[in-house]
């Protein structure tokens, strides 16, 4: 149950480091425009993090030729300073992502659209993170998780229940809980080989404390709570062939959306994963530039 020790970047032309309040180095990685910039994308990503250079097809697919796409990495994961697989305060994790878009935008530097991207886990993370910007034009989010199908390979079983019991009570920060679950066991191909190299990344964390897991089982559960606050443009993508995500839960947010500029689109053969996410790039595109 060890996590990979934190990488550097390999260049300087990969990003750069943001200093968050407590000094701690959160990593940016920036995908340019061709031209002039229409809108900035930010994506955001779960507590397990997020490799820009593994997912720089989404990257460049969101891109396409004339938008900005700002990709961070959390603290504790990528390049970013912070423990691996746990937290003192949950609260810092939204934060850091909110202080960066915020001084990204007043900076006066860009002036385009600001559109927030969550995929799984971190479309709750979006939900909770705008609340804090000073500005946001709208929202993508892909397959979100309010509510779970029991998966193989990823739903735990009953013995590791009682393990994670114990250490509930008596070591909740201490990373036990395995995200990455056993690919093996996943029936979709794709799915399976894409969980088996997450699983591999060292940039991604795979092992995480009861703390951390609870605050961000609490932080999805939130989602159509938030859901009825959001005042902002909404995409909701989902694909009909995930795995993981059940239907009725996205169904319920895109109900509970406040801001009426909302577009529910369903992905035919879509899995949970970026499989998705590429077959619904051309609506997500047009999407962004009716904006």
């Amino acid at each position: 149950m060890k996590n990979f020790n934190r990488p550097l970047p390999v260049s300087a032309s990969e990003g750069i480091f943001h200093t968050a309040g407590d000094g701690t180095k959160i990593f940016v990685h920036t995908h340019l425009p061709e031209g002039d910039e229409y809108a900035t994308v930010y994506v955001l990503s779960g507590i397990t993090g997020i490799n820009h250079n593994s997912e720089k097809d989404i990257i460049e697919a969101l891109g396409g030729k004339k938008n900005r796409v700002v990709v961070i990495h959390p603290r504790g994961t990528g390049y970013s300073g912070g423990k691996r697989g746990d937290i003192d305060d949950f609260s810092k994790f939204l934060d850091d992502y909110a202080e960066i878009i915020n001084t990204d935008m007043l900076s006066g530097k860009y002036s385009g659209k600001v559109i927030l991207f969550g995929h799984s886990m971190s479309t709750a993370v979006v939900l909770h993170v705008a609340e804090k910007l000073c500005r946001i034009d709208g929202a993508i989010l892909v397959n979100p998780p309010f509510k779970m199908k029991p998966a193989k390979g990823m739903s735990p079983g009953f013995s590791e229940y009682i393990k994670y019991a114990f250490y509930y009570v008596f070591a909740p920060h201490r990373p036990v809980v395995n995200m990455a679950g056993n690919p093996a066991l996943i029936q979709d191909k794709a799915e399976r080989a894409e969980a088996a190299a997450r699983g591999r990344d060292p940039l991604l964390v795979k092992y995480f404390s009861l703390y951390y897991m609870n605050k961000a089982r609490e932080m999805m559960a939130a989602m159509v709570k938030k859901a009825k606050k959001a005042d902002y443009p909404l995409l909701l993508v989902y694909g009909s062939n995930d795995s993981i995500v059940e239907k009725s839960g996205c169904d319920e947010i895109f109900k509970a959306w406040k801001n009426p500029r909302k577009q529910y689109e369903i992905v035919e053969n879509g899995p949970h994963g970026k499989l998705t996410v590429l077959k619904a790039i051309n609506k997500i595109q047009g999407w962004i530039f009716a904006l």
